[in-house]
């Protein structure tokens, strides 16, 4: 596993495409992947989902409508199905903007995308999870099992919100690079309600505007590992709000790898902080250190991390 490009040695985040290119191409399809190729992006993070007949469909959204217009569960539809499915050129990128897009884009599978791309991206395989079921542990066992067939292990990592995925992931194939993803609203609304109602806790974050309660809960939670302490995790995924200036220094001494979590989004509705403020946040990510950043426009960040890299011509 030491061969892991992810793990290599670098001068700057690795730039990840999020769901691929998607100013140019729909969300994870082999089109957006093999645009990241020909951009000279570093790599792409994508979603996976087990299909009811068990093949891991490259898929966002668990409801099929807003991508294809067709309804339907695409954990209760069989392969066959869902290969018939096509993502339409008119998406809605979940806030109201509506990106227009060429031509229709096929489902692709893990398997394919991984013979497709393995050595020419990095890969970011999310394990899609809403939340943890236990009746959905096996997405985890498929997706090892696809890695090791097409002998993919040096170019991807795998990421969930769910444990039980990911602990079977690691049970299947011990020792795959895999770890946890922290979102910032993944404790609920009532929770975060009760947070704010009650007094400050001082911390990094408390100097922002507002009560940042749970923002500092969920970093203190995510700083403490226990989940990646329980599977073995080499890596986590987090919203990059959750960073505080030692976040990432606390990872890399348990030899443990970070992502931060969407930069430049096209979807801007859950953003906290105004959208000019995102070069703030980038500015702060490299500063820490973060191993790789995922953002909807990896052409734009690509730009931007070239010209601060202490090569750039």
């Amino acid at each position: 596993m030491n061969r892991n490009r992810f793990f290599t040695k670098k001068e700057r985040p690795i730039v990840l495409g999020h769901r691929g290119v998607v100013t140019r191409h729909q969300e994870n399809t082999m089109a957006g992947f093999q645009k990241a190729v020909e951009l000279g992006i570093d790599g792409v993070e994508f979603d996976v989902f087990l299909t009811k007949d068990g093949k891991l469909a490259v898929f966002h959204d668990e409801e099929t409508e807003r991508l294809t217009g067709v309804k339907g569960n695409i954990t209760e539809m069989t392969w066959d199905e869902v290969s018939r499915l096509r993502i339409g050129r008119h998406i809605d990128m979940d806030g109201g903007r509506v990106v227009d897009y060429e031509r229709e884009e096929r489902v692709p599978l893990l398997e394919e995308v991984l013979e497709e791309f393995k050595g020419r991206l990095l890969m970011n395989i999310e394990m899609k999870a809403y939340a943890a079921k236990w009746s959905r542990r096996h997405t985890g066992t498929e997706v090892a099992r696809a890695v090791r067939k097409t002998a993919s292990e040096d170019s991807v990592i795998v990421t969930s919100f769910d444990f039980f995925m990911l602990y079977f992931l690691e049970r299947e194939y011990a020792g795959l690079h895999s770890g946890f993803a922290y979102d910032d609203s993944m404790l609920g609304d009532r929770i975060e309600d009760w947070f704010e109602r009650v007094p400050e806790v001082r911390s990094e974050k408390s100097k922002a505007p507002g009560n940042q309660n749970n923002l500092t809960f969920l970093g203190f939670l995510m700083e403490a590992n226990l989940v990646g302490k329980a599977i073995g995790s080499t890596v986590v995924d987090a919203d990059y709000v959750l960073f505080d200036s030692d976040t990432v220094a606390k990872f890399h001494g348990k030899d443990m790898l970070v992502g931060a979590y969407t930069l430049f989004p096209l979807d801007t509705r859950a953003l906290r902080e105004p959208a000019g403020d995102q070069l703030v946040a980038l500015g702060k990510l490299v500063d820490y250190g973060v191993d790789w950043i995922e953002t909807d426009d990896p052409e734009r960040l690509k730009k931007i991390l070239s010209k601060s890299s202490p090569h750039a011509s």
